[in-house]
This record gives C-alpha cells, sequence and structure tokens, in this order.
C-alpha cells in the first residue's frame, strides 16, 4: 500500500517525501524549506497531506508535521535508495546547529519560558542531529552540546547532558 501511494507521487514530491523522513518527532514549515530549499515546500508539503502523507498538529500558534512512524522509516529507505541521504542529514545538521546557536542566548534571561517550550518541541531533531554529527561532524556535536547546556540544568536533564558531552569530547 505504501509502494503504491509512493508510486503516485510526482517527482518533487517524492523528493520531499523523502528528505522529510531525517525529522524525528516532527517538524516546523521552516525546518522544512532549510533543507529543501531547491523545492516549492509550500505546494509539495500540501500535496503530501492531502494524500494523507504528512499529518499537520496544530497547537501553540505554530504548526509542527509529521510522517508516522512506519511511513518515516519507508521514506528513509527510499532516501537512502536514492543516494540523497548524507546530503539531507548534513542539511538536517547544518539547521539545528543554528536552531541551538539562536535558542542558547535566550536560556539564562527572562525570555527562557518562551524558548523552552521550542526547544521541547525539538528535542528528538537535536538528539538525531547530535547522534549523526559524531560520525560525521564532531564540531557540531560540540557546537550543540554547548548551546544546550543551560536547556539541560533548567529541564532537570544534566545527567543526559553529561552523557552527550562526554561522547561529544570523545
Amino acid at each position: 500500500l505504501i509502494d503504491w501511494s509512493y508510486d503516485i507521487l510526482t517527482e518533487g514530491e517524492r523528493v520531499l517525501f523523502r528528505r522529510l523522513s531525517v525529522f524525528a518527532g516532527g517538524w516546523t514549515f521552516e525546518a522544512a524549506e532549510a533543507i529543501c530549499s531547491d523545492l516549492d515546500v509550500l505546494d509539495l508539503l500540501t500535496q503530501l497531506i492531502n494524500k494523507s502523507l504528512v499529518t499537520v498538529e496544530e497547537g501553540g500558534g505554530d504548526a509542527r508535521y509529521r510522517l508516522l512512524e512506519t511511513i518515516r522509516q519507508y521514506a528513509r529507505d527510499k532516501l537512502l535508495e536514492a543516494g540523497e541521504a548524507e546530503q539531507t542529514r548534513n542539511l538536517h545538521l547544518e539547521y539545528f546547529v543554528r536552531f541551538g546557536e539562536e535558542t542558547s542566548p535566550y536560556l539564562d534571561t527572562a525570555e527562557v519560558l518562551n524558548w523552552i517550550p521550542r526547544i521541547d518541541a525539538e528535542y528528538d531533531n537535536l538528539r538525531t542531529a547530535f547522534e549523526w554529527s559524531l560520525d560525521h561532524d564532531v564540531e557540531a556535536s560540540l557546537r550543540i552540546v554547548g548551546n544546550l547546556a543551560y536547556y539541560w540544568f533548567r529541564r532537570g536533564h544534566g545527567a543526559e547532558g553529561m552523557e552527550l558531552s562526554k561522547a561529544a569530547f570523545a
């Protein structure tokens, strides 16, 4: 059934569908545009939603998009088959390193209450980016742990922060 759904997609829809598989726990429109800047993300994402391959979650003022996990695994396999995995994962990593750098300055200010929920929403993506960075861009892994230090402290995840920091330094 998933093969059939994939086969009826246009080429642009297939490319976006495959690339979206790098997101863990959903994504924002901005994040999709960052890793798919060569595509008309608005139109293609709308088509994937209409074809029930992508779901939309409204809440907190921001829409988040998601692939069901079995669909995401299928799309990830297609990403690997297409030979696009490394480039797409690198773009995902770059986006989340920038995300961490943009949010970090606010975590030790009164703005923290606005930023913690945003980091919470992206935490699975930050973990995924970090795991990729360990084998592909050690500097990025250090930047991620440096930017998340206050987050871990504020959320009571100090032990996890220490483990990720040790992994980055190793």
